[in-house]
């Protein structure tokens, strides 16, 4: 059974966004637009330029929490990189991850493969993947971006067994970040 997100009216999948990253990935298509290919990171400082998401923001995330869990681990964190307009996380050696918050969708979800080879043109895509979590019970059956703060073994595995807590603005302090304060 489709998700309520994908029927009428918001047919969301379908649905043509407009945010930062449809607009970029139309610049790069027409050629008004560059994303640079630099060592191991692929185009990811490029792409925080382009999206003006500031390096300063940078948030690291220790623990195997996401599509890229097989390449998380403690000496190799997820990185995320935040604004106003985009959110983009990124892992050594993986995919580029981008979601755009669209003023009709909401959070819309984008991949780019940062192991593009330099001198290709990269692709900004959508990815249905990343709805099997932001667009399932965490956030209420409504694409959306959250935060989960989970208890991890010393290889970054989430020890579920002592529970997860959803982060918002009312979770109190010392169920954040598995118990650290940091």
């Amino acid at each position: 059974m489709a998700e309520e997100f994908e029927r009428e009216p918001i047919r969301y999948s379908a649905a043509t966004p407009d945010n930062v990253v449809s607009r970029l990935q139309a610049r790069l298509d027409s050629g008004a637009a560059h994303l640079e290919f630099a060592d191991e990171q692929g185009y990811l400082r490029s792409l925080l330029q382009e999206l003006k998401v500031p390096l300063s923001s940078q948030t690291l995330v220790f623990s195997k929490t996401s599509l890229q869990r097989g390449r998380i681990r403690p000496d190799r964190p997820r990185a995320l990189y935040y604004s106003d307009t985009a959110y983009i996380g990124w892992v050594p050696g993986g995919l580029i991850e981008v979601v755009a918050v669209d003023p009709q969708l909401g959070p819309v979800f984008y991949a780019v493969d940062a192991r593009s080879q330099p001198g290709g043109k990269p692709k900004i895509e959508r990815d249905g993947d990343c709805l099997r979590c932001h667009g399932g019970s965490f956030v209420r059956d409504v694409p959306g971006v959250f935060i989960r703060s989970v208890f991890a073994d010393d290889t970054g595995e989430p020890l579920l067994r002592h529970g997860t807590v959803v982060v918002d603005d009312e979770t109190p302090f010392e169920q954040r970040w598995g118990g650290w304060y940091v």
